[in-house]
């Protein structure tokens, strides 16, 4: 393979050129990335455990998994947006680390090295700047899910096999997964009897997802959708959508066995009606209450309405414990009347959509995540036009803490594309 020297392009152009089996190293790569995602810059930074990681740093194994990648991409003639969102993934799935690596002390009490939950926060600090490179978002979700994903292998292999590797596969191409795993685990330095260990992972949940029937499917729960379906005939989209959310859910984590159980679950929501709640989610400025329009029949609780009448206007942050009370109290007498509320608030953080969400969750709601999924660049110039803006710093904040929703936070979860198109998580 013959790499070329001091390509230059932009993060736009990535798709295509690595699509077409045009080689590109991990610097040529940040480099393209770096105006959209400065802590790419970070990699350096963050040491790795000596046993794990005994090639060096972040930014060294990231430049040995995309070469992997490469060459794991060639071997499985990999070609379009598969191949490419498979090496900018490769580029991307340690960046968690630059936010996570701390000290601590393992079983034996020796201080070790970790970074936990690096891949969803990778997942997480990406799923908004990465919208500016204009890349289609079947590429970018793609390689969002890889980055989430990718040290979830062992995770889906431990316990009930049938369950476990299923649910993973609903979140992630499970193809591109064990080949990001295997790159992963070949572009590294492992000390001791364990270096083969990501690749035996690897290998394994291929093996177990093959024999599922799961391993290369759209849906690997579409069997279970059909019968559902044919149980409930003559229901509609809302009471479909409680059933196999809640249905699915409960499968996944072993409450259920059949789709008989989920759809006998929704019979007494089926006859004497069931609420709804929807939580907006976003940035200021990233269209949320453009959302909130679109329910003219719901209930819409605005924290910044709230705060507008309780204190002295939308921004006065010194009420916010009142806000919240008088907002939750809202929410559950909407719920007792088996209405549609909808949560109009920025709900960044899955603690905060927890909290609400759970009241759903109590009252029987049909529970759904509406993701305003707009580039930085648009809602920052929205939020400029205004005439009372957001302060750049805290949009900067609210950005930087902002934790993307997973599937399994509501029965369902949509993100609004900035092209307009609908992509349910």
């Amino acid at each position: 393979m013959v790499w070329q020297e001091k390509v230059k392009m932009r993060a736009a152009e990535l798709p295509a050129h690595l699509g077409a089996a045009q080689p590109l190293s991990f610097e040529e790569i940040r480099a393209a990335l770096l105006p959209l995602v400065p802590l790419l810059l970070k990699l350096e930074n963050p040491p790795q455990d000596a046993q794990w990681h005994a090639e060096g740093n972040v930014a060294v194994h990231s430049a040995w998994v995309v070469q992997e990648a490469h060459t794991l991409a060639e071997a499985a003639r990999l070609t379009g947006l598969e191949r490419g969102a498979l090496i900018v993934a490769a580029a991307l799935h340690d960046i968690g680390k630059a936010l996570t690596t701390r000290e601590e002390p393992d079983e034996a009490g020796d201080v070790r090295l970790c970074s936990p939950g690096h891949a969803r926060r990778g997942k997480d600090h990406l799923a908004y700047q990465l919208l500016d490179a204009g890349w289609s978002p079947a590429f970018l979700l793609t390689v969002l899910r890889l980055v989430a994903e990718h040290h979830s292998l062992h995770r889906a292999l431990k316990g009930d096999l049938e369950r476990g590797v299923p649910a993973l596969a609903r979140r992630v191409p499970l193809p591109l997964l064990t080949l990001l795993a295997r790159a992963d685990a070949r572009g590294r330095t492992v000390l001791g009897e364990d270096a083969r260990q990501g690749e035996d992972t690897a290998d394994l949940l291929e093996l177990a997802a093959r024999e599922l029937g799961v391993w290369n499917v759209d849906d690997p729960h579409a069997a279970f959708r059909a019968e559902v379906q044919a149980l409930l005939p003559g229901a509609s989209p809302d009471l479909l959508a409680l059933a196999l959310g809640r249905g699915l859910r409960d499968w996944e984590a072993g409450l259920i066995h059949t789709p008989h159980e989920a759809a006998a679950r929704v019979q007494e929501a089926a006859r004497h009606g069931f609420p709804q709640l929807t939580v907006l989610c976003g940035p200021s400025g990233s269209g949320k209450s453009t959302l909130a329009a679109q329910y003219p029949q719901a209930h819409i609780v605005s924290l910044d309405a709230l705060r507008a009448r309780l204190g002295k206007d939308h921004t006065d942050q010194r009420v916010n414990g009142q806000v919240m009370q008088a907002a939750r109290e809202a929410v559950r007498v909407g719920l007792r009347h088996k209405g549609h509320v909808v949560w109009d608030a920025g709900s960044l953080r899955r603690d905060q959509r927890a909290q609400v969400l759970g009241l759903g969750v109590a009252y029987g709601a049909l529970t759904r995540i509406e993701v305003a999924w707009t580039p930085p660049n648009v809602f920052s110039a929205r939020n400029a036009a205004r005439s009372q803006p957001v302060p750049a710093a805290i949009l900067s904040a609210q950005l930087g803490s902002l934790e993307f929703p997973d599937p399994a936070e509501a029965h369902t979860v949509t993100l609004h594309a900035p092209d307009g198109e609908l992509w349910t998580l």
